[in-house]
């Protein structure tokens, strides 16, 4: 039997228990495709994946890592994909598979697979995928973000922030930023945003009504979670959108039931990956537009790139909120 190496989570616990070693070549179900790994994104929801905190957990042993960015080896019957092509694709992590982006090899859904153009990078194609796909589905389907609204970003300079920065921006809406350090105020500064405010020295509600005057948010745009999202929740004016998108911070929290009610708003959740089956050609076309945003340079993904054998030192950056942008890992 073939074999390739992988970081494989043998048991349910921390990420730094992730060992690198070989691994027998994954089976290519129905609607699955092999591919060989050029790029994989790293994802906070990585290290939920390996502690069992995910909303969908493999069995052991697995290989972490949601986003791919590489080469078809093998498809299943019927794929609209050749063996060669390149593309860019969420794994099958997303539901429960065990053969992610963390290894030589890894397998895809056929549904969130997408070709990726010769003018982008491997890399950049990584970078791209769930953050700008994410973000787009958040703001143009979920929350139908119009010009001239006004949206507040959390967790502004993290990868998936920094997407809703710029797509929110191309889309004529006021964006105000939050962020956790004077660095990542200074980073998120460069994409021109309305207001950037670091809520780790500022106060959030009084720099904001400061500037726009009270409960000024249509949109409120959340990754975060606990605290954070009951302070944003506040700042949303009647009839306001909250986007649900993660909980970052590993405190679900508790709906203000009341305060919703009274004052019109609605909350939406944001999971991209439930459209695999339902309507995966608004996914394609959505994607395919994401790419020519980039070629034309309307969009613009911070990433570093890092060694495989980084993996486990880049995660921990992550879980300590000391990255910004994307981090990708290329063989």
């Amino acid at each position: 039997m073939e074999e390739y190496s992988a970081w494989i989570q043998s048991e349910v616990s921390a990420f730094n228990n992730l060992k690198y070693k070989k691994i027998e070549r994954p089976p290519v179900s129905e609607n699955e495709i092999l591919i060989e790994t050029k790029a994989a994104t790293l994802n906070f929801a990585d290290l939920l994946l390996s502690s069992g905190m995910y909303q969908s957990n493999p069995s052991v042993p697995f290989v972490p890592g949601f986003e791919v960015a590489g080469i078809v080896r093998e498809v299943s019957e019927g794929s609209r994909f050749k063996v060669g092509d390149r593309v860019v694709g969420a794994t099958t992590v997303f539901r429960s598979g065990r053969y992610g982006s963390f290894g030589e090899l890894c397998i895809s859904s056929e549904n969130l697979t997408y070709k990726l153009p010769d003018k982008i990078s491997f890399e950049a194609g990584a970078a791209i995928l769930m953050a700008y796909l994410t973000s787009d589905f958040a703001l143009v389907r979920r929350a139908n973000l119009q010009k001239n609204e006004t949206v507040l970003i959390n967790a502004a300079a993290g990868g998936v922030g920094l997407s809703a920065v710029q797509i929110s921006k191309n889309m004529g809406a006021k964006v105000i930023a939050a962020v956790g350090s004077e660095e990542k105020k200074l980073l998120v500064s460069k994409y021109n945003p309305d207001l950037v405010v670091n809520y780790q020295e500022e106060n959030l509600k009084e720099v904001i009504e400061n500037n726009f005057g009270p409960k000024p948010i249509d949109v409120f745009y959340d990754q975060v979670g606990g605290e954070a999202y009951e302070n944003g929740i506040r700042l949303l004016r009647s009839e306001g959108r909250a986007l649900i998108v993660g909980f970052a911070s590993g405190n679900i929290p508790k709906q203000i039931l009341s305060y919703l009610l009274v004052k019109n708003i609605s909350v939406m959740g944001v999971f991209m990956i439930s459209f695999e089956n339902q309507n995966r050609d608004y996914l394609k076309e959505r994607m395919d537009f994401i790419f020519e945003e980039y070629i034309k340079n309307n969009i613009d993904p911070i990433y570093k790139t890092i060694k495989f054998n980084e993996i486990v030192k880049y995660l921990d950056l992550i879980g300590s909120r000391k990255t910004v942008g994307r981090i990708v890992a290329v063989i």
